[in-house]
């Protein structure tokens, strides 16, 4: 079964009967599947295409019909098929007869004259008239008509090149006729008729035909003819009566040479041909950072599709990043103007004139221009052709947002290779067997080189002119951070990373400038537009704009919004550029920024914490911060943080700022008490203790002694919780909150280690303080655990009193407790023996743990879930929870998970 859309929409059965489709949408429904042959289209698609962008409220199920008329119908390798988010028509290219035209005259291009000749006519005997004839609306038919009958009419021509080679020019005149009736002002087209005339004898007609066109290019363009129909005339002048063997061509063929090892890069190479092939006046914009491989990509697409561009190819490095001046548009324009046929003399003095002479030349031509390195729009546009038919790649450092918004340009983001690339591009520079001997230190290399073409050639080139180097010799050079871009550059010749991110560095702006320096104190690979703020003291707007700027030359990603991101690489570089700032201006841009870190983190920690008392003031107090105003605002902000607050405390402990490491480490550890992370909370309780040990502050000690002392007590190591909560109320020195915290931890501790009564003493002497101070908080807390205290003592009735009490003392927020105090709630019912009370009390508890993000607790409760349920439905009805908890307790490296592990264990639950 065949589909032919070079005119009327025809669907033909294998035996050659047209298949009778019915409505005229059905047509359209039938087109837009074939045109996209294998590839799915979606469901909004199709409705837009087929209604011309209006779709009718009905028209979701008229297309659903349509679709099962077609399914119907479709027979012979034919098929359509329902693939999210909308439908494939499957088959051979043969099937539909665009793409067998496509195949035929691609195939005519490598071919010999006589057999070219049978090929092209075989294409151009499918076409039955216009593109999609019979197709109601126009958008379909838009997309399509100006890219198939430019190939059909590129077919003509190539036809008649072939009958003048093989001497046969009298076979050409009546189909050029028709052509140049049609498309009287397409040059090309008239100097093949005007050729055929004249070698048939017929010169009289032959100079009346260029006389005609003549006039008619003046009056209706402005413009001369150009080289190739000039070039008839006077090959008619001249009397020549024998065709050459390939007529003389001024189609400028100016792409350089391909990239040798050029690798990967499939899905950039077709989003490429999609976004601009069969587009008017398409203009592609192939934007990445310095060394990513934007000028390969543009050459390696430009060569695959330089078929598609008969009238030729025009290429130009612009310079816009060289250590040079970047070029100036006037000598890339003479340029083009010599290569299209202009002598010197001819070209015009300025430049707006120059760019008109430019476009007239290109007028109805088919040419493809690939701009290189570009610096700013201003240098791009007076190079743009006003043919819709010519096409225009822009590759460049700079985003060029200005083309996107007057031009209409499609831009490209062009990445990072992939893992397999990179490692493709090393076996091509070194040999796959060499690769093959050192998987490990080869995947190891591509990450040290940001998976970079430019940094990636040069470490290849440094193992292939070393060839008893191993390839973890270069790794081993290059962990050095301190030497890893001199390592990476190639200083006889000025290239490599460091030389390409310093021709970006020098053409920023003061202000973006100097953010970019100042990046080199920030340790970690992203930040936001605050934390920049703080490293230069400014406000956040202030910061946005540098930020942009810093993004617009790529040498920042912008991978969230006004979240920003560098490669490594860049990160090292920005230290480079930190190292020659005076050590007193990067010491006073490092205290801000981590006085920044500690004044959110202190905002976020009180959002988390019961009690918190807010630091001081910091020394160098932000000029603009978030605003964290809720419970989920500070969690999310300290799990987006997460990384760089660890690494502010590592620079804090390590410039000896004692005060701020202590505090760093208290924000921290109320976060990972929320996650539930207890050995990073031991860690940190750690780090914090030492450094107020060090300074000699007494509260602050104490302070990290609790927190210390609860993290013991949940690793299961109660000696030592307990006499880290008694030494914290030793330090308490009649200060009554922090007695008061101190017993509640004790008491927690006593309980952990099954001293039950011991336990409940204490518990029963902190509430007592709980009520001295007016803390219906911490009371709620301590009724808490006193419950769980009676409920290991087998008092369940007791224990429901007290985790009732401990629910109506809480205040409306809810928190972390509120959540322990349900768990404890439904154990007490369990203990009971009222399993649906239970069950209540535990889902409640962990939906309110997951709104919380407390997985611990999330853990506890997914757990005890799956107990009631053991009990009550059979371990098939609890393994969903158990599943839960164990993951949970997994990811927070807790041994619980082992004994859940032995639960989900088949030969613990054998089938009856």
């Amino acid at each position: 079964m065949r589909v032919n859309l070079l005119g009327p929409v025809e669907l033909v059965s294998a035996g050659g009967e047209p298949v009778r489709l019915g409505a005229a949408k059905r047509r359209t429904v039938l087109a837009a599947l074939a045109l996209e042959l294998n590839r799915v289209v979606s469901g909004d698609r199709l409705l837009d295409v087929v209604w011309d962008g209006s779709p009718p409220p009905q028209a979701k199920a008229a297309l659903q019909g349509h679709i099962a008329q077609l399914r119907k119908v479709l027979s012979g390798g034919v098929a359509l098929i329902t693939r999210a988010p909308g439908y494939v028509l499957t088959g051979s290219r043969d099937a539909v007869d665009a793409f067998r035209f496509e195949d035929l005259v691609a195939r005519a291009r490598d071919a010999a004259d006589e057999q070219a000749v049978d090929l092209l006519r075989e294409a151009l005997a499918l076409w039955r008239g216009p593109v999609l004839a019979d197709v109601p609306g126009d958008q379909l038919r838009e997309a399509v008509t100006a890219r198939l009958e430019e190939q059909r009419l590129v077919a003509v021509q190539d036809l008649a090149t072939r009958l003048f080679r093989l001497d046969r020019a009298a076979e050409v005149v009546p189909g050029l006729r028709d052509e140049v009736a049609a498309d009287p002002l397409r040059e090309a087209l008239v100097a093949r008729l005007v050729l055929a005339l004249h070698w048939t004898g017929r010169q009289a007609e032959a100079l009346e035909l260029f006389h005609r066109t003549r006039g008619r290019l003046a009056e209706e363009l402005g413009v001369d003819p150009g080289p190739e129909l000039r070039d008839a005339y006077q090959t008619v002048l001249a009397g020549d009566a024998v065709p050459p063997r390939a007529p003389v061509s001024h189609a400028p063929a100016q792409l350089p040479r391909e990239h040798r090892g050029f690798v990967g890069r499939e899905l950039e190479l077709s989003d490429l041909r999609e976004s601009l092939m069969g587009q008017d006046s398409a203009i592609g914009l192939l934007v990445g950072p310095a060394g990513v491989g934007k000028t390969a990509l543009a050459l390696r697409w430009a060569h695959r599709v330089a078929g598609d561009f008969p009238d030729g190819q025009l290429f130009v490095n612009l310079r816009g990043f060289d250590e040079t001046e970047p070029l100036d548009p006037r000598t890339a324009l003479v340029g083009f103007l010599r290569a299209l046929g202009l002598t010197d003399s001819q070209v015009a003095a300025d430049l707006e004139d120059q760019a008109a002479q430019y476009r007239s030349l290109l007028a109805g031509r088919r040419v493809l221009v690939l701009l290189d390195n570009a610096r700013s729009a201003e240098q791009v546009r007076p190079l743009l052709p006003g043919s819709a038919r010519c096409l225009v790649l822009v590759t460049s450092r700079h985003r060029l947002d200005d083309l996107v918004v007057t031009e209409g340009a499609t831009s490209l983001h062009v990445p990072t290779l992939p893992e397999e690339s990179a490692e493709h591009l090393l076996a091509a520079l070194l040999g796959r067997p060499r690769i093959e001997q050192e998987p490990e230190a080869v995947a190891e290399l591509c990450e040290l080189c940001d998976r970079l073409p430019l940094a990636l050639r040069i470490a290849g080139a440094r193992l292939a002119s070393r060839p008893r180097w191993t390839i973890q010799s270069l790794v081993d050079e290059l962990r050095d951070e301190q030497g890893r871009l001199s390592a990476l550059s190639l200083p006889e010749a000025g290239r490599g990373v460091h030389a390409a991110l310093a021709v970006s560095y020098r053409e920023l702006p003061e202000g973006a400038a100097r953010l970019f320096r100042r990046l080199g104190l920030h340790p970690g690979t992203d930040l936001d537009s605050y934390a920049a703020a703080a490293l230069l003291d400014i406000n956040v707007v202030s910061a946005r704009t540098h930020l942009r700027t810093l993004a617009y030359a790529n040498l920042l990603h912008e991978s969230t919004p006004d979240r920003y991101s560098r490669h490594d690489l860049v990160r090292l570089f920005t230290h480079h550029l930190a190292a020659f700032e005076s050590e007193a201006d990067n010491k006073l841009a490092a205290d801000r920024l981590l006085d920044y870190y500690l004044h959110v983190a202190d905002s976020a920690r009180a959002h988390l914490s019961d009690h918190v008392l807010p630091f001081g003031p910091p020394e160098h107090r932000p000029a603009s911060f978030p605003a964290l105003s809720s419970h989920a605002a500070a969690l999310d902000w300290f799990t987006l943080e997460e990384a760089n607050l660890g690494l502010a405390l590592d620079i804090a402990v390590n410039a000896g700022e004692r005060e701020r490491t202590w505090q760093l480490a208290l924000c921290l550890d109320a976060f990972h008490f929320r996650r539930g992370n207890r050995l990073d909370r031991l860690a940190l309780c750690r780090i914090g203790l030492a450094a107020a040990r060090s300074l000699g502050d007494g509260h602050a000690e104490a302070t990290l002694l609790l927190r210390l002392g609860s993290t013991l007590a949940d690793l299961g190591r109660i000696d030592e919780a307990v006499e880290a909560c008694t030494r914290a109320a030793a330090l308490a020195g009649g200060d009554r909150d922090l007695e008061l915290a101190a017993l509640a931890n004790l008491g927690y501790c006593l309980m952990a280690d099954d001293r039950l009564d011991r336990a409940q003493e204490v518990i029963m002497e902190a509430l007592e303080v709980a009520r001295e101070v007016g803390d219906d908080r911490t009371q709620a807390n301590l009724r808490n655990n006193l419950a769980n205290v009676l409920l290991r003592k087998h008092q369940p009735e007791e224990a429901l009193r007290h985790a009732t009490e401990a629910l109506n003392l809480f205040p409306a927020a809810p928190s972390k407790a509120h959540t322990a105090t349900l768990h404890t709630l439904g154990a007490a019912s369990q203990q009971l023996g009222r399993s649906d009370e239970a069950l209540e009390s535990y889902r409640a508890g962990l939906a309110l743990a997951a709104r919380l993000g407390d997985r611990y607790q999330e853990a506890l409760c997914h757990r005890a879930i799956g107990d009631v349920l053991e009990q009550s439905e059979g371990a098939d009805a609890a393994r969903p929870h158990w599943l839960a908890a164990f993951n949970l307790y997994r990811d927070l490296r807790l041994a619980d998970a082992d004994d859940l592990a032995r639960k989900l264990s088949p030969a613990a639950h054998p089938a009856s």
